[in-house]
């Protein structure tokens, strides 16, 4: 499994319409054969990583070449991207 760890870093007053975005074009990921899963968590200090899940980097990249991509991280309420970071992983359980 290969996981895309988005850590944004969001105004508070632009946090809720963010998060709401989410919600709203989760779904649309999931006509990508590869994806698995999408989290969004806040840290304490309003942070918000995007989590998603895929079955290989190749699949992410069919995602991240996409027009919906870049329809996905368009706007003023998205943030600035702090860091992205990349993992291999497996669920135990």
């Amino acid at each position: 499994m290969f996981i895309a760890v988005n850590k944004i870093a969001v105004p508070a007053e632009h946090r809720q319409a963010m998060l709401e975005a989410f919600e709203k074009s989760a779904p649309e990921m999931k006509r990508f054969s590869g994806f698995l899963g999408m989290e969004i968590w806040t840290e304490q200090d309003g942070t918000v990583l995007s989590v998603s899940r895929w079955e290989s980097e190749e699949a992410l990249k069919e995602y991240t070449d996409n027009p919906m991509f870049g329809k996905h991280h368009a706007g003023p309420s998205r943030g600035d991207h702090s860091s992205v970071s990349y993992y291999t992983g497996k669920v135990l359980i």
